[in-house]
């Protein structure tokens, strides 16, 4: 078995965010988002503390009223979520629907006890909940128990559709109801027509439950047990408001309704000034405290991705759509879902997710802000390397928004936009050869070829070369000569001014300390490391691996290669290569993505993985002793003060050649650092 340590104290991780210099001037930090926000939950027990969750990216919470975020996936297996709920009478109660863009036994329900320090499964549920954005969980405020501390009563209504990108989900649509405050969860017999509702609670009367399907909006009193149907439509909304305890709000496809007798008879809210043609009008929200202030957004039929928000200040008389102000943001903003979540106390401040970040607004949803400080998801496309000659400069390309580049550690960046695309693109393996000479490959999607584009002024302008890439997505720069640069299989002698490609190298990847090129070569069913001293022009097999070979590094000192054989790290041996023994995931497995080698003190050795279908809980891992023994970087005690939840799904990991941190690019979680080690 792996010896292997869980560190704490002094040691951590710091967040590396996408931050020109011209938004910290305006006083941001930086937080680039980048992944698709999915949820918001708010609490009127604790109005500083917020949580946000995204489709593939984890968790994030505020515990300063939204003016910072920070990741919070500990313990947490699912990639994103499909709805957060906080316990409205107890902050340290939290409930989130894991989800992913596929299926899995580890989604479900998960709950944290500790203000989202750590979160533990509780229902585990085989589903994907892709593209679901539900207000699908409900506390029932009027069954708090002050004895507990906390409210007992919590349904869910498991998702009735479930369409993944990849996989085959568990389809049972049902509600779900646990009485201890979601530690323990039942299904209510006979409630498949119930599945796939949004649900809501009265503010006030305990067992009064609320859910909207397509069907209509149905109504329960005796906890979720009987319904009854009082509005027929496809319900896109459901709210209630403590302000109104007796009043319910339903958006439907093509309206707005309103009772103000817990369900039972309805009014038509006027909103033909907001109708369009076949649009759908969604996801309806009502301040909790002023029951006359209302948003909602507006989906096109066909989708031409024209998403307006839209607020009511006058109970729906009267409605106005909301402005946006992208000042603070780094990426392009597109237009997402309107998720909201009004603040529990503040009627003038309303909470949405769109771009792909936090924004909030403060005059009750007529303009809405950047507010996503501290959110750092990008997706960084393949693998990245520093500059040989200025390890301060780096260029990388994102598999959603293009990429960016810093000439100062990562203090600052630029967005740069290799696919003249304005609302991203599709860059991977992304390099810098100098200040000016960038190249990285250009697709039009995840799985399309890559195209090499070439920039001669610091990513201003692009030259389309029209050159098919193959081989993993590496670029990379000859240590002994900065004319010599590689792109993915292709070879330029000349500073990028002519290309070519090579017979017996698909891509390279690490070098030695003298410069030995090495780099992979796939024939058939096998991979081959490859060599070469000569600057990329002829290439040497130095071992084969029958299958995948995802990453290289080498000990210079030792002359000893390391690789991650698909997903197993080894070290290349006389006799061949050999596993390392490095700890289990929480699945009992391994999903290892990338190695390093810390160039000053090469016995530092780093092995990241990545789950994909889950965020794997042994992301990180450092030896310090040439990969005899392994600590665990990745956080897996409930959160500190000040700490830092960093590294999650690690892809590519490479050392800083000056100051020894490690920095570590993911999949969807943003680009971490992490404090070098002391070994001298």
């Amino acid at each position: 078995m792996a010896a292997v340590v869980s560190l704490a104290g002094a040691q951590g991780w710091t967040p590396v965010p996408l931050v020109s210099p011209e938004i910290k001037r305006l006083g941001y930090s930086g937080g680039e988002g980048g992944q698709w926000p999915r949820a918001m939950a708010a609490t009127p027990a604790d109005p500083k503390f917020f949580l946000f969750g995204t489709d593939v990216g984890g968790l994030y919470r505020s515990r300063d009223g939204g003016r910072r975020w920070e990741p919070c996936n500990v313990g947490y297996s699912p990639r994103g979520t499909a709805d957060l709920a906080i316990d409205p009478n107890n902050a340290k109660r939290c409930l989130s629907v894991g989800a992913n863009s596929s299926n899995g036994a580890h989604h479900g329900i998960w709950l944290s006890t500790d203000g989202a320090s750590s979160w533990r499964s509780v229902l585990p549920a085989d589903i994907s909940s892709n593209d679901d954005m539900r207000t699908q969980l409900a506390f029932d405020p009027a069954t708090y128990d002050r004895k507990l501390g906390y409210t007992r009563v919590v349904y869910w209504s498991r998702i009735a559709e479930d369409r993944a990108m990849w996989g085959q989900p568990q389809i049972h649509p049902a509600l779900y109801r646990s009485d201890d405050g979601g530690q323990s969860w039942a299904e209510i017999p006979g409630s498949a027509a119930y599945g796939g509702s949004f649900l809501r609670c009265h503010p006030a009367r305990p067992g009064f439950l609320y859910a909207g399907n397509k069907r209509g909006f149905f109504r329960s009193t005796d906890g979720g047990r009987t319904f009854r149907r009082t509005l027929e439509g496809d319900v896109t909304g459901l709210d209630t408001t403590a302000g109104s305890p007796d009043r319910v709000w339903v958006s439907t496809a093509t309206g707005v309704h309103r009772s103000d007798d817990t369900g039972e008879t309805w009014k038509v809210v006027d909103t033909r000034s907001i109708e369009k043609g076949q649009d759908r009008l969604r996801n309806l929200k009502v301040s909790p405290v002023d029951p006359d202030r209302l948003v909602l957004w507006r989906e096109s039929v066909p989708n031409n991705w024209n998403w307006p928000r839209f607020y009511s200040h006058d109970g729906g008389r009267t409605w106005s759509a909301s402005r946006k102000d992208s000042t603070g943001a780094f990426l392009p903003d597109n237009s997402r879902q309107g998720i909201f979540q009004w603040d529990a106390r503040d009627p003038r401040i309303v909470w949405s997710l769109g771009g792909d970040w936090a924004t909030r607004s403060t005059d009750g949803g007529a303009t809405f802000g950047y507010a996503s400080d501290g959110y750092n998801g990008v997706l960084v496309g393949g693998y990245f390397h520093f500059n040989h000659q200025d390890p301060d400069l780096v260029f990388f390309g994102s598999q959603d928004y293009n990429g960016a580049i810093t000439r100062n550690g990562g203090k600052t960046w630029t967005y740069l936009n290799p696919s003249g695309n304005g609302w991203g693109g599709y860059c991977y393996g992304g390099y810098a050869a100098s200040a000016n000479l960038l190249v990285v490959g250009n697709a039009g999607g995840w799985g399309e070829p890559r195209i090499l584009r070439v920039s001669r002024d610091s990513g201003r302008t692009w030259s389309d070369t029209k050159i098919p890439l193959t081989g993993p997505n590496s670029s990379y720069g000859d240590p002994r000569d900065p004319n010599v640069v590689f792109a993915f299989n292709q070879r330029s002698p000349d500073g990028g001014a002519t290309w070519a490609a090579m017979a017996d190298c698909d891509a390279v990847i690490t070098s030695s300390t003298a410069g030995t090129l090495f780099g992979l070569k796939r024939r058939g069913d096998q991979t081959e490391v490859v060599a070469s001293d000569d600057h990329g022009r002829t290439w040497t097999r130095r071992a084969t691996h029958q299958g995948e070979v995802r990453d290289l590094a080498y000990d210079s000192r030792r002359q000893r290669l390391y690789a991650v054989l698909g997903d197993r790290p080894a070290v290349l041996e006389a006799n061949g290569w050999r596993l390392l023994d490095i700890p289990k995931n929480q699945f009992g497995g391994y999903s290892a993505r990338t190695v390093a080698v810390d160039p000053q003190d090469p016995r530092v050795v780093y092995i990241g993985s990545a789950g994909n279908l889950y965020a794997s809980n042994v992301a990180v891992l450092r030896s310090r002793d040439a990969g005899r023994t392994w600590e665990n970087l990745t956080l897996n005690r409930p959160l500190k003060p000040g700490q830092k939840d960093g590294g999650r799904e690690a892809i590519c990991i490479r050392v800083h050649p000056k100051t020894r941190e490690p920095w570590v690019a993911t999949s969807c979680y943003g680009i971490w650092r992490y404090s070098a080690p002391n070994t001298r």
